[in-house]
């Protein structure tokens, strides 16, 4: 673990106490349920299943953080960490179930924490339900310099991509939300939802169900629940195909999990897969590792771990590949996309093939 970037996560707005176990309210009596929102599919299953558990669409709001900084509004981003068809994806299976989405993200996303020079993190936006945009300017924590990718470890002082890129968004819109906060005498009861499995890795075998969340005060009873946390794979899947809803391009390309493209747990065969659909996208990662002087993989460059990766267990012979791959690089999906008709919902290649290598 780098000396470095523990000295450089004290300046980090991250939780770090431990998580109290809570017994929850009863879901009718939460004012607001807001769902962690990735787009793949633990979280998908997540929602589908307060569905089925009969909570108001209207108290249900569905939160999503973007990587690299939210394209509409920053105009200058680039695609590097996401999948460009994600916020799309997101936003299509709101519209949907008719439940509203809003939108996160950090100045410059994860690039701008790994770019850090002599800074502070960067400010925090988020979409408000009125559509407008607020702006959080990080005024906390000292000037530092980053300068590396983010470290393959399960602890988020190190992994920053999902500390400064996800869980701190959140964190601080939720802390900060015009609509949410309550009063002393009548404080708001707000429920926290995310997908995270005890299947998925050691590290997650050990969470809590409902837990304490971090932004709970005295004006917001805010609580934390992982509905699907003893769930097999199996029954994710089976979930989805329930409602037949299609699951976010990347699966069917053969990706066992929707986070970063590029994400720093990938196995040399994903990284295969990734420069042999994005290979613009992939020599992208390859240069940044030049201008940092820094490997993603402590172990090996890049390239040569894409070199080491096969190809053999992914559809690229599918005739239906090169249209996942172009849905997934683009931003064109529609609503009708992601819904299948009856009888015609297809297990993607990527189901029930385990992590994206790492243990988080």
């Amino acid at each position: 673990m780098s000396v470095r970037q523990l000295e450089l996560f004290e300046s980090n707005e991250v939780e770090r106490k431990g998580p109290q176990p809570i017994q929850l309210f009863p879901l009718e009596d939460y004012t607001h349920v807001i769902v962690s929102f990735s787009g793949g599919k633990d979280s998908l299953a997540s929602l589908l299943h307060l569905l089925e558990l009969g909570v108001p669409k209207e108290k249900i709001q569905v939160w999503h953080q973007c990587c690299d900084g939210w394209h509409e509004h920053e105009k200058s981003s680039t695609d590097f960490w996401d999948w460009p068809v994600t916020t799309t994806y997101c936003t299509a299976v709101c519209q949907l179930f008719d439940i509203p989405i809003r939108f996160q993200w950090r100045d410059k996303g994860i690039s701008g924490e790994m770019f850090r020079n002599q800074s502070r993190t960067g400010d925090v936006f988020f979409t408000r339900d009125d559509g407008e945009v607020e702006h959080l300017p990080t005024t906390r924590g000292k000037e530092s310099t980053r300068m590396m990718w983010p470290a393959m470890s399960p602890d988020l002082r190190v992994r920053y991509c999902s500390a400064a890129g996800k869980v701190d968004v959140f964190r601080r819109v939720l802390n900060n939300h015009p609509h949410l906060n309550g009063t002393i005498k009548d404080p708001s009861k707000i429920l926290v939802i995310t997908g995270e499995r005890r299947e998925e890795s050691p590290n997650r075998s050990r969470y809590n169900e409902a837990e304490l969340h971090s932004c709970h005060s005295r004006t917001r009873n805010v609580h934390s629940w992982r509905p699907v946390i003893d769930w097999s794979e199996l029954e994710i899947w089976s979930i989805i195909e329930r409602w037949r809803v299609v699951p976010h391009p990347a699966y069917y390309l053969g990706f066992p999990r929707c986070s970063c493209a590029g994400c720093i747990f990938q196995t040399p065969d994903l990284w295969a897969l990734f420069r042999f659909i994005a290979p613009d996208r992939f020599e992208r990662f390859v240069r940044t590792e030049k201008e940092l002087n820094h490997t993603l993989d402590s172990r090996m460059d890049l390239t040569t771990k894409a070199n080491l990766g096969s190809l053999d267990r992914f559809p690229i012979d599918d005739p239906n590949f090169s249209n996942w791959a172009q849905m997934a690089l683009n931003r064109d999906l529609q609503v009708n996309d992601i819904l299948a008709k009856e009888g015609e919902w297809v297990l993607p290649a990527g189901a029930n093939r385990g992590s994206a290598g790492g243990s988080f």
